[in-house]
């Protein structure tokens, strides 16, 4: 029986699962570093040689637009380990060239010259490539994997529900309309468990739950749920509102793929994507979607990048106003981070030991906790 499963009831972890440094290190080797973690969007990089930059731990991930590809390589150079781009975006010219020694890389990682030692002379090129890591693109959202060997495809993991409701949105034609990075003073996977739960929504999201459908998204979760690495998901409106939003109208008149050219919109209409243990959550609308992607920083600290998309023919203070775009979410992330710092100091107390979860409203803890168990080898 694993620590999360009792005789009657299961639980969170406990105590040191959620302050221990050793634990913290081996879960970035066991989990972050082997599943897939959304890094970005297509409309990020859109030409040849665009890159931005994407950090899991201590790694730094350069993600850029080859010619017939997105490709991700460790942003350290194989001579002396600089780090090669300094900054979250840019654009590369046909080579990635190291500023300190001039070697240079194919936008592929293939080493193409290091100065003054020709191919063969000392030692061959192939063998000092760029790391690669594993690169998979749905619906032009971007997700990697440092694992050795790449998981199972994104769209394998996704059922053709989620699938074609995404595609309803031609989700390639979107651009980014704006981007908060938020900071909390709590483990990781107290982000992870607050996100896959509805109990707390009434009572800590009440301008939330003005548009979403509190009952619906618990029922998801006691229904629907699995604990998948990547599975679909949908954050329900209410039926008689358009959008999820701090009045349940639509915060973009340009409205997303099909709906834009007239097709009518189902009352229940809603697509998005999940990924666990490692945390990140899209939810999309008619006119809008919001993108969010948890990360470790220490055991005691996460931090949260969202993205707001938006059509990508959408003009801003014509089309969308970017306070009433992002505040719905702005107020929902600050709250439940707040809550996380809040459980962080609590579960620190030497008298913490975890409380019996309930299996109707938060069945998608055990789920999520399981999968992170089996991933660390702690499944029993």
């Amino acid at each position: 029986m694993s620590v999360i499963d009792h005789e009657n009831y299961f639980t969170s972890l406990p105590r040191d699962y959620y302050l221990d440094e050793g634990r913290f290190a081996d879960e970035l080797t066991r989990v972050w570093n082997t599943q897939w973690v959304y890094a970005g969007h297509v409309s990020q990089i859109p030409r040849r040689g665009d890159y931005f930059t994407f950090n899991i731990g201590s790694e730094s991930i350069l993600v850029v637009r080859d010619e017939d590809a997105i490709r991700g390589v460790h942003n350290v150079c194989r001579h002396r380990g600089l780090q090669l781009c300094d900054q979250p975006t840019g654009k590369l010219p046909r080579r990635i060239v190291c500023p300190y020694h001039s070697w240079s890389y194919g936008l592929d990682g293939k080493l193409l010259k290091a100065t003054r030692q020709a191919d063969g002379e000392f030692f061959d090129y192939r063998d000092f490539g760029l790391f690669t890591v594993h690169v998979d693109v749905w619906h032009g959202f971007i997700f990697v994997s440092l694992a050795d060997e790449a998981p199972a495809p994104v769209a394998s993991m996704i059922d053709e529900k989620a699938t074609a409701d995404m595609a309803l949105l031609d989700p390639t034609r979107l651009k980014i309309a704006h981007e908060i990075t938020y900071y909390a003073d709590a483990n990781w996977k107290l982000l992870l468990e607050n996100g896959v739960e509805c109990y707390h929504c009434p009572s800590v999201h009440p301008e939330f739950c003005v548009s979403l459908d509190a009952q619906e998204m618990s029922d998801y979760y006691e229904d629907d749920y699995v604990g998948d690495l990547v599975q679909g998901l949908v954050i329900p409106v209410k039926r008689e509102l358009e959008s999820l939003s701090m009045t349940g109208n639509y915060v973009s008149k340009k409205l997303l793929g099909e709906f834009g050219r007239g097709a009518a919109v189902p009352d229940d209409f809603g697509a998005g994507f999940m990924t666990q243990p490692g945390y990140a959550w899209g939810g999309f609308h008619p006119d809008y979607g919001m993108v969010a992607s948890t990360l470790p920083i220490s055991p005691t600290r996460s931090k949260m990048i969202c993205w707001w998309f938006v059509h990508e023919d959408a003009e801003e203070g014509i089309d969308y106003d970017v306070d009433e775009l992002v505040k719905l979410w702005d107020i929902t992330n600050i709250q439940d981070l707040h809550i996380q710092e809040r459980q962080q100091r609590g579960l620190s107390s030497q008298r913490y030991l975890p409380g019996p979860n309930s299996p109707s409203q938060e069945p998608g803890i055990r789920a999520a906790l399981r999968k992170y168990l089996e991933m660390m080898g702690e499944a029993n």
